[in-house]
């Protein structure tokens, strides 16, 4: 995503654009769409196409919301999608709410205790993790409105940019206050540790992904970094998500950088399937 514009970078060239008219926030790529969260849209749903995408709805006319983050909750008959769980840092809150852009009703809502950063489901439980701006991961168990599962300071995590779950109750974090990544299993227990190399400035924004790549579980480690004074730089890392290795990491393409961006997820369905 570079400033209002969603990338879609092959072999480290990029393959197509499509521009918004105000900064985004967050990325979800699903079978068939983008769902893009940011612009003054607040939240759209695009099909992908050969060469880009076209827009099918948008939340441009949901009042009184800001969202940060958004994620297709549930699918039709159709395979499309039909249920949208978002994190609004106006109340803060997370809600559910239709998928569609005319007169989409809100489903469920739960009062956060600090605005949110970033949410994604817990592909384990169907669960929903949120990210909070104080440096927590909440697990909310939404048919009884109550947190049940929680990361935080008391961890060691001082500044918690994204987290998420595999089927598997591990959970990955990227912590920006020292640039690692953590595995965490079921019980809380740390798996493993990565600090990744190649730091040009100060970790920004962070982002993780997961992905299969000739069947290894992998962790994309998208980040930005400030730059100490230069100009800023974008690192993409692949991470074996069983041992912690560093498998690649790559900052440059035929340019010389990536556009900038807040976060990169492979364009893969197939992210979470256990196999």
């Amino acid at each position: 995503m570079k400033h209002n514009t969603l990338t879609c970078v092959r072999h480290d060239k990029a393959y197509w654009d499509y521009d918004f008219d105000a900064p985004l926030k967050d990325l979800e790529s699903l079978p068939g769409y983008y769902l893009v969260t940011g612009g003054s849209q607040q939240v759209s749903l695009l099909k992908k196409e050969w060469k880009g995408c076209t827009p099918l709805w948008d939340w441009s006319d949901f009042s009184g919301i800001s969202v940060e983050s958004a994620v297709v909750a549930d699918w039709d008959e159709r395979d499309k999608p039909s249920l949208i769980l978002a994190a609004d840092s106006a109340a803060p809150k997370l809600f559910l709410a239709d998928a569609k852009g005319k007169d989409p009703k809100v489903r469920w809502e739960y009062k956060l205790t600090a605005a949110p950063l970033k949410v994604h489901l817990c592909t384990d439980t169907g669960n929903f993790l949120v990210i909070l701006k104080d440096s927590t991961v909440e697990e909310v168990f939404f048919q009884q409105d109550k947190v049940i599962w929680q990361l935080g300071k008391a961890d060691g995590l001082a500044n918690i940019r994204d987290a998420v779950r595999d089927p598997w109750a591990n959970t990955y974090v990227a912590d920006a206050a020292t640039g690692d990544i953590f595995c965490f299993g079921p019980q809380k227990q740390l798996s493993w540790k990565t600090h990744l190399p190649f730091a040009p400035g100060a970790f920004e924004e962070m982002s993780l992904a997961l992905f299969r790549d000739n069947h290894k579980r992998m962790v994309m480690a998208a980040v930005h970094f400030a730059g100490n004074g230069k100009e800023a730089r974008n690192v993409i890392y692949l991470l074996n998500a069983e041992t912690g290795k560093v498998a690649a990491w790559n900052d440059h393409d035929d340019k010389g950088g990536y556009p900038s961006f807040l976060k990169a997820v492979p364009d893969k369905a197939e992210y979470f399937k256990k196999q």
